[in-house]
C-alpha cells in the first residue's frame, strides 16, 4: 500500500458534535436528511477519496446540546447576544511548565508539547512580518499554496525532523508518511495553517496537530487512537488548546514568548445560542440542513462564523458553547479532512464534554466515523 494518507482528500457526509442526551428536536430534519446525503454522496465521492468508499466526516459542532434555553426571547436582545467574556483577571497565572508537571504524566509527551509550542511561537512571528502572497505550487489536494502556508509547514517540518520524540510525520501540504527518527515515540499529523482563504483579510487562522503513538502509527489508526491534539489560534493574541490527562487547557502566549494557562479544564455547556454554519451552499440540496439553519434563526441563535475552521470551532472553548456544522452535497462538497483537521478537533471537543456525529448516527452517540480507520 502506498504510504499516502488517502483520507486526506475532501470528505463526504455530515459530521457534528452534540450531547449524549441531545433531543431529536434540536436539529429538526437534519439527522435523517444528512444521513441520506451521506449515503448518496459516498458512491459519488469514493474515487476522490481513494479508499474504496467515502469516509464520512464533514461537519463539526461542539454544543453538548443545541436546544433553546428556557429563557424568554427578550433575554437575548442585542447586548445579550454578544456573549462578552466574563473572565476576571487573576493575580497569578500558572505557567505552561507548572501545568504540564501536574496534568501530563508522560515525560515524552511533555517534551513534545514544548517543541510544538515553540514552533507555534515561530509561526506567530512569521505571520507578523510576512506578506500574504501566492506561491508557485499547489498542495496534493490542488489547493493553491500561499507563502505563509509554506513557511508554517517548513517550521513544523524543522521540528519533526529535528525532534528526538517524532518517529514519523505527515503534513496536509504533502500527505505522505515521512520517517524522521526511528527512536522517536510519536507520529505527528498537521495542517500547518488552516484558513488560507481568509488570512489575506488578516483574520484569525490556526495550526492543527494530531499526535499518535508509534504503537498505532497513522496508516490504519483511528482518530480515537490519538494521544494528544493541539490547535493554535493566531489572532490579536496567540492561544493554543491542548488535550492533557484530565481535559482541555488553553495557553496564551505572553511577554518574553512565555506561555501562561488562561483557561483550565474547559467545559462546553449543555445549552448554546451560538451557531457557525459552514458550507451553507449545501442547504439548497440538503433539506435537513436548511431546516436546521431556519431553526437557529427562528430561535434567535447568534451567528458567529468567519470561514476559518480554527476560530469557528475554538469559540466553543472560549465561550463555553456553540455548534459548528459542515454538511456536504453533490454540488457543494465539503473539504474537511479527517486526519489533518477533524480527528484532532474531535479529540479536543470530546474531552471538553462535547460530542461528535457524522449525520448517520441518530442516537446521539459519539460518531462511529470518528473511529473509522484513517486509511484502508
Amino acid at each position: 500500500m502506498s504510504s499516502k494518507i488517502l483520507i486526506g482528500a475532501a470528505l463526504a457526509g455530515t459530521w457534528a458534535f452534540t450531547a449524549p442526551s441531545a433531543p431529536r428536536t434540536a436539529a429538526p430534519g437534519l439527522r435523517g436528511a444528512s444521513a441520506r446525503s451521506a449515503r448518496s454522496s459516498s458512491s459519488s465521492s469514493a474515487s476522490a477519496v481513494g479508499v474504496g468508499g467515502a469516509v464520512v466526516a464533514a461537519a463539526v459542532a461542539g454544543a453538548r446540546r443545541s436546544r433553546v434555553p428556557r429563557h424568554s426571547d427578550e433575554a437575548y436582545g442585542a447586548s445579550h447576544t454578544s456573549f462578552y467574556t466574563d473572565a476576571v483577571a487573576k493575580d497569578k497565572y500558572d505557567t505552561l511548565e507548572e501545568v504540564l508537571a501536574e496534568k501530563l504524566k508522560d515525560e515524552k509527551l511533555k517534551g513534545m508539547v514544548n517543541e510544538l509550542l515553540d514552533a507555534c511561537v515561530k509561526i506567530t512571528e512569521a505571520l507578523r512580518v510576512n506578506l500574504v502572497t501566492v506561491n508557485d505550487a499547489s498542495n496534493a489536494f490542488g489547493d493553491r499554496q500561499l507563502t505563509v502556508d509554506v513557511i508554517a509547514d517548513n517550521l513544523l517540518w524543522d521540528l519533526a525532523k529535528g525532534s528526538k520524540y517524532v518517529c514519523e510525520a505527515s503534513s496536509e501540504e504533502e500527505p505522505e508518511i515521512v520517517k524522521t527518527n526511528s527512536d522517536g515515540q510519536f507520529v505527528l499529523c498537521w495542517d500547518p495553517l488552516d484558513g488560507s482563504s481568509i488570512v489575506d483579510n488578516n483574520w484569525a487562522v490556526g495550526t492543527i496537530v494530531g499526535v499518535w503513538d508509534k504503537s498505532t502509527g497513522l496508516i490504519g489508526a483511528t482518530g480515537r487512537d490519538q494521544v494528544m491534539s493541539i490547535v493554535a489560534l493566531y489572532g490579536p493574541r496567540t492561544t493554543v488548546f491542548i488535550t492533557l490527562d484530565d481535559g482541555v487547557y488553553e495557553f496564551t502566549l505572553g511577554d518574553g514568548n512565555k506561555w501562561i494557562c488562561s483557561r483550565d479544564k474547559i467545559q462546553i455547556k449543555t445549552e448554546c445560542k451560538i451557531f457557525a454554519p459552514a458550507n451553507m451552499r449545501a442547504a439548497q440540496e440538503v433539506d435537513g440542513y436548511n431546516n436546521l439553519i431556519q431553526h437557529y434563526m427562528t430561535n434567535k441563535f447568534t451567528l458567529r462564523y468567519t470561514g476559518g475552521l480554527v476560530p469557528d470551532v475554538c469559540q466553543q472553548f472560549t465561550k463555553g458553547q456553540g455548534v459548528f456544522t459542515n454538511p456536504t452535497s453533490k454540488v457543494s462538497p465539503a473539504k474537511l479532512r479527517l486526519a489533518f483537521e477533524a480527528a484532532p478537533f474531535g479529540r479536543l471537543v470530546e474531552m471538553a464534554g462535547g460530542k461528535t456525529s457524522d449525520g448517520e448516527d441518530r442516537g446521539g452517540r459519539p460518531a462511529h466515523s470518528f473511529g473509522h480507520r484513517l486509511c484502508r
